[in-house]
C-alpha cells in the first residue's frame, strides 16, 4: 500500500491576492528629449519581486482606508471608473500609492488647503520644504513612523494643514499577479511628474540602490535582462519610453483592461 503524499499548506490558486499600488514616478531628460523615471532596485531578501528594479509603492492597507478628508483633483468615483474598481478602494488606492511614494522617497504629493491657507500669500509648489505660513511638509521622524505603520497619511496631512495632491497623479494600467507565487497582487499603477522642489531620495531599506534613469535606457536594460524586472514593470517603461517629455506623457488617454492584466 502506498503511502498519502502529505497535504500542501496551501494550493496555489487559495493564494489570496492582495491589494497593492506603485507609481512611475517621472521627470523630464536633462538632455536629448524623452523623460527619465524614478527605479528602486530592491534588496534580495523581500518576499516579493526580490532583487527585481521596479517603481515605489506597495499594498495598500486598511488604514488607508481609514481617510475622509476630501482631496485635490479627481473624486474617487473618477478613480474607480478608470481602474474598474469600487470608489472606497480607489480612495485608498490613491492614498496607499501617495503614502507608499513619500514612505520610499521622501517625495508628498500634497500642498497647502486652500481652505485654510492664507489667501494675501504667494501660492507654494508641491514638494517644497516650505509652505505658506508657519506649516512645514512632514520631518524625517514623521516619515519613518509613518513607514513604521504608526498613523496614517490623512491624520498627518491634517497635522500640517496639507491635503493630497491627486491631481498630480494619473492612473496608468492594472496587473494581477498569475496564479504560482506565494505572494499575489491585484497592482494599481500610477504615473507622477516629479513636483517641482521636490527629491526623490533611496531612504527605504527595500532598496539596495536608487536611481533617476532614461524610461528608454531602463526599458532597454530590462529586455536585455540587464536589470531585473517583472513584465508590468517592463510594459509600462515601454509607454514611458515613447513619450516625448513628461507633458505628452501625463496628456496621454489610457483606457485601462478591465479587471486588470
Amino acid at each position: 500500500m502506498t503511502r498519502p503524499e502529505p497535504a500542501t499548506a496551501s494550493a496555489p490558486e487559495s493564494v489570496p491576492v492582495r491589494e497593492a499600488a506603485t507609481v512611475a514616478l517621472v521627470r523630464d531628460a536633462r538632455v536629448g528629449g524623452g523623460l527619465e523615471v524614478f527605479l528602486q532596485h530592491r534588496v534580495a531578501t523581500m518576499q516579493f519581486a526580490a532583487g527585481m528594479s521596479v517603481f515605489p509603492g506597495g499594498g495598500v492597507e486598511p488604514r488607508d482606508y481609514l481617510g475622509a478628508r476630501p482631496w485635490l483633483g479627481p473624486e474617487p468615483e473618477w478613480w474607480a471608473e478608470r481602474f474598474g474598481i469600487d470608489t472606497d478602494r480607489a480612495a485608498a488606492a490613491v492614498r496607499g500609492v501617495t503614502r507608499e511614494l513619500f514612505e520610499e522617497t521622501g517625495v508628498l504629493m500634497a500642498e497647502p488647503d486652500p481652505a485654510a491657507a492664507d489667501a494675501t500669500r504667494p501660492a507654494q509648489l508641491p514638494g517644497t520644504a516650505q509652505l505658506p505660513g508657519t506649516a512645514q511638509l512632514p520631518g524625517p521622524a514623521e516619515r519613518r513612523a509613518l513607514d513604521a505603520g504608526e498613523g496614517d497619511l490623512d491624520s498627518l496631512l491634517a497635522a500640517h494643514g496639507l491635503v493630497l495632491s491627486a491631481h498630480l497623479l494619473r492612473p496608468w494600467d492594472r496587473w494581477t499577479t498569475p496564479v504560482g507565487p506565494p505572494r499575489r497582487y491585484d497592482t494599481l499603477f500610477f504615473v507622477a511628474a516629479l513636483p517641482e522642489g521636490a527629491e526623490a531620495d533611496g531612504g527605504t531599506s527595500e532598496a539596495r540602490a536608487t536611481e533617476w534613469m532614461r524610461a528608454d535606457d531602463a526599458c532597454t536594460a530590462g529586455t536585455l535582462g540587464r536589470l531585473g524586472m517583472l513584465r508590468p514593470t517592463l510594459d509600462v517603461l515601454a509607454d514611458l519610453a515613447a513619450a516625448a517629455d513628461v507633458a505628452e506623457l501625463l496628456d496621454t488617454p489610457r483606457a485601462i483592461t478591465p479587471g486588470g492584466r
